[in-house]
């Protein structure tokens, strides 16, 4: 892991500045997905960034098939500076909204498998909805569609920024008393679903 890191690469001597990003990607598989197994533990305390891969979304045909609950990266810290310049000043307060809501999601999921999912509220109802929008028109990707096989951060957030928008007035709405059958319904949330295929500048 020490390798990684900026070069600069060897080879045609009359081409200067050669530079480039050198990034090296482990790949732990320990026994039956076990990440307490000594190997993965002495890696984690390594590494700066950890995707952890599921069999379960992979069977789903979500993909890239990452839990975006245990997954996790210490570098926010040293890009938050440029996210707040160079995209958007709510990026990553937009970002919190969104993983707030997929922790929210979890929690949900399971008091729904214990006494159903007509027991929530229409507030819990919305927030799995909204939790969902973000899991099949945010994370996930299409790597053989021409356009989202590749989403420029700015493209990113206005696409979660479209997506908590379209949360927050819907809580709106429900507190005015619409139903949660029209909230999920609006021809809005059908719109989120083609962001993804859109260009950056049609968004």
């Amino acid at each position: 892991y020490e390798r990684a890191g900026r070069v600069e690469t060897l080879g045609n001597q009359k081409i200067r500045d050669r530079e480039g990003s050198l990034y090296v990607v482990g790949a732990v598989s320990p026994p039956g997905g076990d990440i307490s197994d000594p190997v993965v533990q002495a890696t984690l305390r390594i590494v700066k960034v950890f995707w952890s891969l599921e069999d379960k979304l992979a069977y789903k045909r979500h993909f890239p098939a990452i839990n975006w609950l245990s997954s996790y990266s210490l570098y926010l810290d040293n890009i938050k500076d440029f996210l707040k310049t160079d995209i958007s000043e709510d990026f990553l307060e937009l970002r919190g909204k969104a993983m707030r809501i997929l922790q929210e999601e979890d929690k949900l999921l399971e008091i729904a498998r214990l006494v159903g999912i007509e027991s929530l509220s229409i507030e819990d109802r919305l927030t799995l909805e909204i939790a969902r929008s973000l899991r099949e028109d945010f994370l996930h990707q299409n790597a053989f569609d021409p356009i989202d096989v590749h989403s420029s951060l700015l493209k990113q957030y206005k696409m979660l920024k479209s997506i908590v928008n379209f949360y927050q007035e819907s809580l709106d709405k429900l507190k005015k008393g619409a139903s949660i059958e029209d909230v999920i319904s609006s021809p809005v949330r059908n719109r989120l679903k083609k962001l993804k295929f859109l260009s950056e500048n049609e968004i």
